[in-house]
């Protein structure tokens, strides 16, 4: 096995800061180093007990991606402080190890949350699967067999399913579902396994950032079996970007795509450009934007889309 194939999806760490650290400057600092890009803060109230709070964010294309906060202060939690990664800046991390030195230094160090995932492309494991696995027994722990609930339109696949094993209160739990319908595409077969693990009787080293393989495969037996099937990073990060973009257009076509065939027989088409487009990013192409979206080509896009432009011409 060549490589970490399994992902870090989520990191939540808490420290215990010197009393004149100035925390939001110190993340503001670490993220700006991890993530790249134009990173900005902004102070928000405290959240669980914590007297102050910053939240950052990922300028993409002029728009603000919220991607962590830190929270620290006040007595309840003894004066620790608490960082949370998101999933968005997660994906934008490229040095695992960098940020396991680095938290390593922090003084009384404890990771509380870590998000394993691994990603099946093409459908190579799903849903399906993993229901199978749980009724034959291959997520039982101790000789127990874990809770579990089905979430989505079971009886009638279209929008997605998730299966989620375990629970978050006992510090250890799966879910897996249908990443590409997530994200609006019906006919996607991207399943997206996922382990949710926390520091609830049981400690999280720091090598579970590096060595994130051996770590998702020992939440449960069922899952050595993804591994080989996992999609490199890039290529993930790319497809989520091309979904959730081709969502969006599929949708803007349906929606206002007369409107601009009128708009085109009077205009010039920068001149239709220039009147309907507005700054920002749609909600929806945040997250993938901000690993992939600059990687999606034109001549990807377009064969994307021009199997379904001709079907709309013929109707």
């Amino acid at each position: 096995m060549q490589g970490a194939r399994a992902k870090v999806d989520w990191l939540t760490v808490t420290w215990k800061p010197e009393p004149d650290e100035l925390v939001n400057l110190q993340s503001f600092e670490l993220l700006t180093a991890w993530l790249g890009g134009s990173v900005v803060g902004e102070d928000s109230p405290g959240l669980l007990g914590y007297a102050h709070g910053c939240r950052f964010y990922v300028v993409i294309h002029g728009t603000p991606v919220y991607v962590a906060r830190v929270d620290w202060g006040g007595e309840h939690h003894g004066g620790r402080a608490r960082l949370d990664l998101t999933a968005s800046a997660c994906g934008r991390v490229r040095g695992w190890a960098g940020v396991a030195a680095e938290v390593g230094r922090w003084d009384e160090t404890k990771l509380t949350r870590v998000d394993l995932a691994v990603d099946c492309l093409m459908g190579e494991y799903t849903v399906e699967d993993a229901r199978d696995w749980y009724l034959a027994g291959e997520f039982h722990s101790g000789g127990r067999r874990p809770r579990h609930s089905l979430i989505g339109d079971w009886l009638d696949p279209h929008y997605g399913r998730t299966i989620n094993v375990g629970r978050r209160e006992n510090g250890k739990m799966l879910r897996a579902y249908e990443k590409g319908r997530q994200l609006g595409d019906s006919a996607s077969p991207w399943t997206r396994f996922e382990v949710e693990l926390r520091n609830i009787d049981r400690e999280l080293p720091l090598d579970v950032l590096t060595n994130s393989d051996a770590y998702f495969v020992g939440a449960y037996e069922a899952l050595a079996r993804l591994l080989d099937c996992s999609a490199l990073r890039i290529a993930t990060d790319q497809a989520e970007g091309e979904i959730a973009l081709g969502s969006l257009v599929t949708y803007q076509r349906a929606a206002y795509g007369r409107l601009i065939t009128v708009l085109r027989g009077k205009l010039e088409a920068g001149q239709v450009l220039d009147l309907l487009c507005r700054p920002g990013l749609p909600r929806r192409l945040e997250k993938s934007s901000l690993t992939a979206f600059d990687l999606i080509g034109a001549d990807a896009l377009m064969q994307r889309f021009a199997g379904e432009t001709h079907q709309e011409l013929i109707q």
